[in-house]
């Protein structure tokens, strides 16, 4: 898999890339790392599927705040 194909279709992964030079070394010499890049990366960003389950709950709960005081 060629991973920089991978993050510029993402970009906000290539940002986090950017602001983290240090793994532009890592994956230069051993790309085998890229999974554990983009592990570290998800967390660090709060894109992983448990932040997004919180985020919509966190909407969903301010929708339900609204409603009950348009009522």
């Amino acid at each position: 898999m060629d991973y920089m194909l991978y993050l510029y279709e993402h970009l906000d992964l290539l940002m986090y890339l950017r602001y983290n030079p240090r793994w532009y070394k890592i994956l230069y010499y051993d790309p085998s790392y890229f999974k554990l890049f983009l592990n570290e990366a998800k967390n660090n960003l709060k894109i992983t599927s448990v932040d997004k389950l919180e985020s919509f709950k966190n909407k969903f709960t301010t929708l339900i705040s609204l409603a009950s005081l348009i009522k």
